[in-house]
């Protein structure tokens, strides 16, 4: 059994991720900006470097996984949004990859999402900002767009720089893949639900297994790509959406 970091720790996927990590024998540490191991806002360098810091401190140096499960929604600020669901969560895997190295089998997770699959909303320069590590470009990209755009923006850059740190994490024996959820009963889609624009999406997406996700079905998918099972899986983006991607994108593999 390992030391696995979680972070957006306190609800939702990443409370469900920590409870089913524990149940298997594995030491977690908590992140999250409340009621967590570590407590820090992910959308500053320097909450990222809090964290960094005493996450070291905490594991002694080593980790065996990572989960990057930290976000804000769609009815957040666009900034915020961009901060926390991109350079927040990459930070977290960026950083934390030389207390991987050190680990036994290690494995990472980010959680993009479904929503990323919306490429009309997809907005070039912003994912060339932050797949160049410019958060200042990023931020001067989404300015003049609304929260959700920059939630559909941010959880496709974050799927694209998985794939994209595919050859360097695998040669340093670090498995890294992506989990994007679809419609999931969690704080969020309470909130989504009750927004006035983006409920009425939210309730329209097709799902053809005709329900929402309960957040221990995506921890068991997370706990699933960090553990053996899953150790020639590497690079990839899985969908735990009940087919939303599939009648979406039909002919997208």
């Amino acid at each position: 059994m390992g030391t696995i970091v979680v972070t957006g720790a306190a609800s939702g996927i990443g409370a469900a991720t920590r409870e089913r990590l524990e149940a298997d024998g594995h030491r977690t540490i908590g992140v999250d900006r409340h009621e967590a191991d570590v407590v820090a806002d992910l959308g500053s360098p320097e909450g990222r470097r809090t964290a960094i810091d005493k996450i070291r401190a905490d594991s002694n140096g080593i980790l065996d996984g990572v989960v990057s499960a930290a976000g804000l929604g769609p009815y957040d600020e666009p900034h915020a949004v961009t901060r926390v669901n991109y350079f927040g969560a990459i930070a977290m895997l960026d950083e934390l990859r030389p207390l991987l190295a050190a680990g036994t089998a290690p494995a990472a997770v980010a959680i993009s999402s479904v929503g990323a699959v919306f490429t009309s909303l997809v907005i070039p320069a912003y994912l060339e900002a932050c797949l160049a590590g410019d958060e200042t470009r990023a931020q001067a990209e989404i300015a003049d767009q609304d929260g959700n755009t920059a939630y559909v923006n941010a959880k496709h850059a974050l799927a694209l720089a998985v794939r994209a740190r595919a050859p360097d994490w695998g040669a340093a024996g670090i498995r890294l893949n992506a989990v994007a959820p679809g419609s999931t009963e969690t704080p969020m889609l309470d909130r989504l639900h009750q927004h006035p624009e983006l409920g009425p999406a939210v309730r329209g997406l097709p799902i053809p297994l005709g329900r929402s996700a309960l957040p221990r079905e995506l921890a068991n998918a997370i706990a699933f790509l960090l553990g053996p099972d899953a150790g020639y899986v590497h690079g990839s983006v899985l969908f735990v959406d009940g087919g939303s991607d599939a009648v979406v994108r039909p002919d997208a593999l």
